[in-house]
């Protein structure tokens, strides 16, 4: 019995991660109606911060434990499932609008510097060290002040189409809704992780595609509810800033904070296969961006689950 436990809270993890994410993003609408806040700005900041706090907290405790091959391979992993397979997903299911179009391109960009920066300092020092982890959670402070001044600046020019009923009794059921929903997921994703690893190591799998795999599937599993739930209550750009918003923490906070735990040792691996392709699932994100007129069409999500699928397969096979 002992030996199927992990299996079991692997399910119930997964359970966790679904319910939990589905009643805090119809908290999050709320919010964003009643604040005057544009979704994406919400997705951007609210939401990400909340579906990226598994992979913070899987990658601490794998640099505390002194692995960061998990820690490294975590964060890269979930960005290319972010942006690869989970907003492809999206852009195939729903052919979003673009909406926000200067905020989503200067998001974009950012995005690609800061792994401009990442690769750089991956290739002149060989390590990402700890100072480069306090230089990425400054930037992580300066990121979070840009948007809460956005958000403030955008919530005069938003027009409400419909009242929204604001009484004690809905706001407190819809922070409930929120902090219930939040907890769900975090500890959902931790029950997940924890016993994925387990069974992996069970079958012998290696720590760099344990998390570029099944650890950076598993943290990623908050967005992926998060994109479906969106997609079926039509919040689309909820789902895009909250993917583009989870990527950019994933590299100054989750990385930032790891390394400033526990410098890493650069892979040759890493350099040569991981951190390009990345890249690469990235650029067509912010190529598409740029180049289309009002929304996304679905061959760029075909062209975005195939290059992340090509990179699993490169990569296990």
């Amino acid at each position: 019995m002992k030996e199927f436990s992990p299996y079991l809270l692997f399910l119930i993890g997964f359970i966790m991660i679904i319910k939990g994410s589905d009643w805090f993003i119809d908290a999050t609408i709320w919010i964003a109606k009643v604040l005057k806040v544009p979704n994406i700005i919400i997705g951007a900041t609210l939401v990400s911060i909340c579906t990226t706090l598994p992979e913070a907290m899987v990658s601490g405790s794998s640099a505390i434990n002194g692995n960061a091959s998990i820690a490294f391979g975590n964060a890269l992993g979930s960005i290319a499932c972010n942006t690869g397979f989970i907003l492809g997903l999206t852009i195939l299911l729903s052919r979003p609008e673009i909406k926000q179009k200067k905020k989503l391109r200067r998001t974009g960009l950012f995005l690609v510097f800061l792994l401009s920066l990442l690769t750089v300092f991956s290739l002149v020092f060989g390590e990402i060290a700890r100072v480069t982890g306090f230089m990425f959670l400054g930037i992580l402070v300066l990121y979070l002040y840009n948007n809460v001044k956005d958000a403030k600046m955008s919530s005069s020019e938003i027009k409400q189409d419909e009242e929204i009923e604001v009484t004690r009794s809905i706001i407190i059921k819809n922070m409930i809704l929120f902090a219930i929903g939040i907890t769900f997921t975090i500890i959902g994703a931790n029950l997940l992780v924890t016993n994925g690893e387990k069974i992996a190591k069970m079958l012998g799998v290696p720590d760099i595609i344990i998390g570029v795999t099944l650890t950076a599937f598993g943290t990623s599993l908050p967005e992926l509810v998060t994109a479906i739930t969106a997609i079926v209550k039509k919040a689309h750009d909820i789902s895009i800033g909250n993917v583009l918003g989870a990527n950019i923490l994933n590299i100054i906070l989750v990385i930032g904070l790891s390394s400033s735990i526990l410098p890493f040792k650069i892979q040759p691996s890493w350099l040569s296969y991981h951190i390009p392709f990345v890249f690469a699932i990235v650029l067509l994100l912010v190529a598409f961006t740029l180049f289309n007129k009002k929304r996304f069409h679905r061959w760029n999500g075909v062209l975005m689950i195939a290059t992340y699928f090509a990179y699993i397969y490169f990569l296990v096979f």
